[in-house]
């Protein structure tokens, strides 16, 4: 899983790209988040046009990085997220 990053005036921009699958994957990303807050950077959009895949570790990426940005009074979206992974967060829910 590659990581991107891009910072907009309102919010931080997160592209993630490939399959999110293995918990070691995870760091650029918790680097991202924690980077984020840290600068009060409330706002953080996690876009997921680009992944292929995703595994009960990609899920908990993801929980990880809404958890712990609602925890510090942000707010956290995914965006663009492919049908067969909406279909997977939809059953979770």
């Amino acid at each position: 899983m590659d990581v991107k990053t891009n910072e907009t005036e309102n919010a931080l921009v997160i592209t993630l790209e490939g399959k999110m699958m293995l918990g070691y994957e995870a760091n650029d990303f918790h680097e991202a988040i924690e980077n984020a807050m840290k600068r009060n950077k409330k706002k953080i959009v996690v876009d997921l046009s680009n992944v292929q895949f995703i595994s009960s570790w990609g899920i908990g990426i993801l929980m990880y990085g809404y958890t712990t940005t609602t925890n510090l009074g942000g707010e956290f979206k995914l965006a663009s997220v492919p049908e067969k992974i909406n279909e997977i967060l939809i059953k979770i829910n």
